[in-house]
């Protein structure tokens, strides 16, 4: 069987701006140890989006179900980039 998160934040602040990101990760297996990539581009903001695809996590155990870390880099858009840092919903 196979399941995804949900996820969503807000970027750093660079270049005096920000970008709001959400989205689904990749599906992985359940019952076992295993991480997801979360694919996508940013919200346009200042005229214009960053692309990202970053590998979450390891799954690691919460009340009910798991969660996974999110942490890295958008790609560079007009000589900036934003790093992203949150944290999946969970399942069960």
């Amino acid at each position: 069987m196979y399941h995804s998160h949900y996820y969503a934040g807000l970027s750093s602040i660079d270049d005096g701006h920000r970008h709001e990101y959400n989205g689904r990760t990749t599906p992985a297996p359940s019952g076992i140890p295993h991480t997801h990539y979360i694919i996508g581009y940013t919200s346009y903001d200042d005229g214009h989006t960053h692309y990202y695809m970053i590998q979450t996590s390891v799954d690691y155990p919460v009340p009910g179900g798991h969660i996974h870390n999110i942490s890295g880099v958008t790609q560079i858009t007009e000589q900036h980039y934003h790093a992203l840092q949150t944290r999946t919903t969970s399942a069960y």
